[in-house]
């Protein structure tokens, strides 16, 4: 066969779209082809290749297919498959041999390759995609270009270069979408939009996807968005020098345009790396077998017709992609409706010219208002339901405007008792309409269900954008999860498919019904899902069988992804289903069959008022706290002709602070001529003024709230970094007893002897007092850093030094670093070690490596510390030693002792014999520093313990309730810890941590009872893997509490927490035993999602209010 007429095709079959193109002999480019495939990627190829015969006919086509829909398509057409980072890897190599780095954004995946150079020369590469999200990929684009009404074209001749950047959200493109639709109703620039976007998705994969790694020059900028969106390469050559710079990287040009670019073809890379990579390939094989065999040739298009027409469905078949359909053989689906539908909602009547007495509930939620009345006895009489046209307070005006006209019609008279909002606009509905007062949305949910069903286990309220699962026991919201980090598995995404069938919603749940199949989705991702939708529809899935599927992997996205529990049957066995996706049978069926899978005898309901059910629980509330006091309430009237301006430039921006963040002020114009002005938009606390005047004065109310009531959390971590009394060294050859007060390993002091004191050489007293040491605040070592500092000013260094607590700061100047993702704890060391680095005069960091600590619990399996913050010095000096010796290069010594922390003989022995050489000190010597360092940790303890005993007694002599952390050292770090424990403190609670716990046997003689006299400090009772200290100095205190009356605990545990995850249920039991009030804060990370905090300490705010009712009345029962 004559090889001159050989062509060869790349194509790469991508997420969203096809690209391919033809080479000639000689590697040219003679055609080449970028198109969007909606979901027909055989199709799209198909027609590629047809085009292609039609306009070489004589030519002999070999074809390379890559992508992430190549693989099924290449046996059909014959091809070569190539892995896509192997092909554009290849094509870097070839084509752009100076590249050192690769960013690639695609439409719904994201890549990074580094090239890496050893002292050899040879060079390996390093690569980083995106897994399960879609966030940082041209998908969140995609979805934002319709909101902003900008055009692709429009899009791609917007330059980043000043334009002012606001905050978007990129880690899901669906919280992208919210935070886009906040910034348009705010009136921002679109542009500016977009540019801020563009920004959050270049820092989303500069500090999650890099790995801690720098991307070397010359950087290629490669994928569709980065070739078509000018905006991505103005914000790449911003922020990667930013990047080289942290990581003193020395680039090789000056020249920014030569560093980073886009080249040629970019959007062709795995194309042409697909040709080139097969060549190669096929020629090494010749070259080794020896083989003349003819090469692979396209042989026409019938296979891949085939394919298209009926292959694609039996191969999902055969992979377990087609599932039952929602309703099975023999299922008596008219009695699943009758049991499980939403009844209509009948209005009482009242007699003409009647004065009806009602209470108003309101629920501001994000896409929609809700509004209900109900009367005296807690039943329903009006109810209404609005989307949300972007400002709450129109959308309550309306409401209003419907109520008179409802008055009118039934020639009623509405006496208005008391109002109240829920939901996330509560606030901003409360000043405006002068309501009585706001209840946290999880109480007014709680409050809606427990009146229609009675004791309940848990809510399951999926909302249009949003999803609330709540966990009730003994009446009291005990935790609950939001989709704070995913939008997976809100109903939103239900309503929009059925629009783009064209199926009213209200018909969803019949046409699902009559599936008799339906397609396996994914779960997790909303883009993805939608990319599964489309996919499923080519195959020639139904609409009906694709809304089947839809609603079948609705539960899936509730419990394994946002709850992320499989073990249902510990929350309980009764379960209410509410929420406007609620009134869709499919959606109710398939959660209905998911939750009897796993708990066979559940009891499940559909709240009848399952759309509103927050706006009645407030109007519950208001009718139980108004006590017959008049309302504050504007009255109808004038809420439905309410007067505001709402305004958002320059002049409404705060500037209290350097953060300058952008408010939104409306001035409301209410009946009694009072102006107020609502504040939204605000960073912090601060940004609620509008003047210095009131700010101050906030700040002197906050300050005295926690001169009052004590944060023993806020207080150890500050005292443990102090500087504790310490006795200096003996002067040379004095005679002292060594080493008095070491304890041995078995727990016996060690023997007196009277021996002479050695001392360290003039000059080795001369080198540590030149020494400045930098311990960073991390981990363990907000236990032990009293041992630690005190141990190196004993021996005489010149200062200890710390790094500054974890912020947000700290985080965004060292987070370049990030080489693991564990617990955010751990994650954040490199950050505080890179902020001592910057410390001037700083000569040695010390991170020591510490297995086991000290404990008061008794007869366990050990005193372990978690192997992860073992670790993490390691981690650390690798991370700073991998590319360069930054230690070095700081002149800075980084040390990471390994100690033993629970056995003081032996700590001694460790210390001595790591530092003997580096601090030039003599046996004795350490052997003293060692003990001022116990001596400094009792004083430590000693002080803690003295605080805390304070606080008991205040909160017994007060009949009040006081909060008892249950933690890690490392939650006393405010960075860690977001400020939960400052709001309680705010709201009037007293907070203990478990150190400040008094341990005098006075006290637990009274609280444990004579038969456990001799086992205070035992907790075989309850935990029998009591091998990790913290987690078991946790259930100790749990123990504590529960024999407590005047303490509340809150359960605060990091994201990732291996060691805490097991306990959680035995902390829970033994707090219920005793009815102790406890929540659960068990997701804490490195974000702060703000509104999620709000939500939950609102709602512990309201049970511990209840609480402290009960204590006082039990207090004066017994007086």
């Amino acid at each position: 066969m004559n090889n001159q007429n050989v062509m060869h095709i790349g194509i790469d079959v991508g997420s969203t779209t096809v690209k391919a193109v033809l080479l000639d002999t000689d590697n040219s480019i003679v055609w080449k082809k970028y198109e969007r495939h909606n979901a027909r990627q055989p199709e799209m190829v198909l027609e590629y290749l047809n085009f292609i015969q039609s306009k070489f006919p004589h030519a002999q086509l070999e074809i390379f297919i890559t992508g992430s829909g190549g693989r099924a398509i290449a046996p059909h057409i014959n091809a070569h498959y190539i892995q896509e980072v192997n092909a554009v890897t290849y094509a870097v190599e070839k084509l752009h041999p100076e590249a050192g780095s690769v960013i690639e954004l695609g439409g719904q995946d994201a890549k990074v390759i580094i090239w890496k150079t050893d002292d050899q020369g040879r060079k390996s590469t390093l690569t980083f995609m995106n897994d399960k999200c879609a966030g940082g990929t041209g998908a969140t684009i995609d979805k934002i270009f319709g909101k902003i009404g900008l055009s692709n074209s429009q899009a791609s001749k917007i330059r980043a270069t000043g334009k002012t950047i606001h905050h978007i959200a990129a880690k899901c493109g669906v919280f992208a979408e919210t935070d886009v639709v906040g910034l348009v109703k705010a009136g921002i620039d679109r542009e500016e939009i977009f540019v801020s976007l563009c920004n959050a998705i270049v820092k989303q994969n500069l500090e999650v996807l890099v790995r801690g790694n720098v991307l070397r020059d010359k950087v290629l900028l490669l994928g569709g968005p980065n070739t078509y969106l000018e905006a991505f390469t103005d914000l790449w050559r911003i922020h990667l020098p930013q990047t080289w710079n942290l990581h003193g990287w020395i680039p090789s040009s000056k020249k920014i345009d030569e560093l980073i670019y886009v080249p040629q073809h970019a959007q062709y890379f795995a194309a042409i790396g697909a040709v080139l990579f097969g060549k190669e390939s096929d020629q090494l094989y010749s070259e080794i077998h020896g083989s003349t065999e003819v090469k692979q040739r396209y042989a026409g298009p019938d296979k891949l017709v085939s394919y298209i027409s009926q292959g694609r469905s039996s191969q999902l078949l055969s992979n377990g992609r087609v599932r039952d359909a929602l309703v099975k053989p023999g299922e008596d689906l008219e009695k699943f409706k009758k049991t499980y539908s939403v009844p209509g909602f009948i209005p009482p009547s009242f007699p003409s010219g009647s004065t009806v007495k009602g209470f108003i509930g309101i629920d501001g939620g994000s896409t929609s208002s809700k509004l209900a009345i109900i009367d005296q006895s807690g039943e329903l009489i009006y109810k209404d339901y609005i989307l949300s046209r972007g400002n709450p307070i129109d959308d309550l005006k309306e409401m209003f405007n419907r109520i008179k006209s409802w008055i009118t019609e039934k020639q009623i008279k509405l006496e208005v008792c008391g109002a109240c909002a829920t939901g996330y606009a509560s606030s901003i509905l409360s000043e405006a309409f002068s309501l009585d007062l706001t209840v946290v949305e999880t109480v007014a949910h709680m409050r809606s269900s427990v009146k229609c069903y009675g004791d309940i286990d848990i809510i399951c309220d999926i909302g249009g954008q949003d999803i609330k699962v709540l966990f009730l026991r003994n009446g009291r919201v005990i935790d609950f999860k939001l989709n704070t980090q995913c939008s997976a598995g809100n109903g939103y995404f239900l309503q929009s498919m059925a629009e783009q069938f064209g199926i009213p919603i209200e018909q969803y749940a019949d046409k699902a019904f009559s599936a008799k199949k339906a397609p396996a989705f994914n779960y997790g991702c909303a883009v993805f899902m939608e990319q599964d939708k489309v996919h499923f529809q080519q195959l020639g899935f139904s609409k009906e069988e694709i809304m089947a599927g839809l609603a079948l992997v609705l539960p899936l996205n509730i419990w394994n992804y946002v709850v992320q529990e499989t073990n249902f049957t510990r929350f309980g066995k009764r379960i209410v289903l509410q929420g406007g996706t609620q009134k869709n049978l499919a959606a109710v069926k398939a959660q209905v069959d998911f939750i009897l899978s796993r708990i066979p005898d559940a009891h499940i309901y559909v709240h009848k008022y399952a759309d509103i059910c927050g706006a009645i629980g407030a109007a519950l509330e208001v009718r139980d706290r108004q006590h017959g006091q008049k309302s504050s309430f504007i009255g109808i009237d004038n809420a439905a002709n309410l007067v505001f301006l709402s305004y958002n430039n320059e002049k409404t921006r705060c500037r209290f602070c350097v953060n300058r963040c952008p408010r939104t002020f409306i001035d409301i114009q209410l009946p009694s001529e009072r102006n107020v002005r609502y504040i939204s938009g605000y960073g912090c606390e601060k940004g609620m003024a509008d003047d210095i005047n009131k700010m101050r004065s906030q700040e002197a109310v906050k300050t005295a709230l926690k001169e009052r009531y004590a944060n023993l959390v806020d207080y150890s971590g500050r005292l443990v970094f102090s500087n504790f009394e310490y006795q200096k060294f003996p002067s040379c050859n004095a005679e002292v007893p060594l080493p008095t007060y070491l304890q041995s390993d078995d727990g016996r002091k060690t023997v007196k002897r009277i021996r002479s004191f050695r001392r360290s050489s003039e000059d080795a007293i001369m080198k540590r007092s030149e020494m400045v040491i930098g311990i960073p605040r991390l981990l363990n070592l907000y236990v032990y850093a009293p041992f630690f500092s005190t141990y190196f000013r004993t021996i005489g260094v010149k200062e200890v030094v710390f790094s500054d607590y974890t912020s947000a700061q700290l985080w965004n100047e060292g987070n370049k670093w990030g080489a693991i993702d564990p617990c955010f704890p751990a994650k954040v060391a490199p950050a505080h070690i890179y902020n001592l680095l910057r410390r001037n005069n700083l000569t040695h960091i010390c991170f020591p490596v510490i297995t086991h600590l000290q404990s008061i619990v008794e007869n366990t399996l050990g005193n372990n510390a978690c192997v992860i913050q073992m670790g993490t010095p390691e981690v650390v000096d690798a991370v700073f030693t991998k590319d360069r010796d930054m230690f070095a290069q700081n002149n800075v010594c980084y040390l990471k002792p390994f100690v033993r922390m629970d056995r003081p003989k032996e700590a001694s022995g460790y210390l001595y014999d790591y530092f003997k050489n580096i601090l030039h000190i003599t046996e004795d010597e350490n052997t003293w520093a060692v003990i001022q360092g116990y001596e400094a940790m009792k004083q430590y303890f000693s002080n803690m313990q003295q605080q805390g005993a304070k606080v008991l007694n205040w909160l017994v002599e007060n009949d009040k309730i006081g909060i008892l952390v249950l933690g890690h050292p490392y939650h006393h770090d405010p960075g860690l810890n977001h400020g939960i424990l400052d709001e309680f403190q705010l709201r009037g609670y007293p907070v203990l941590c478990i150190e400040s716990l008094p341990l005098q046997s006075q006290l637990l003689s009274a609280l444990f009872s004579q038969d456990e006299l001799d086992e205070y400090f035992c907790i075989k009772d309850v935990w029998i893997r009591n091998f990790n200290r913290n987690t078991n100095l946790k259930i100790w205190a749990a123990k504590f509490a529960a024999r407590h009356p005047n303490l509340a605990v809150v359960d605060l545990s990091s994201f990732k927490c291996g060691h805490d995850a097991p306990t959680y249920s035995y902390i829970s039991n033994i707090l219920d035993i005793s009815d102790t009030p406890h929540f659960l804060f068990h997701d804490i990370d490195q974000n702060k999602p703000r509104a999620t905090f709000n939500i939950r300490i609102q709602t512990i705010d309201y049970f511990l209010r209840l609480e402290e009712q009960r204590l006082r009345s039990r207090v004066k029962e017994l007086l």
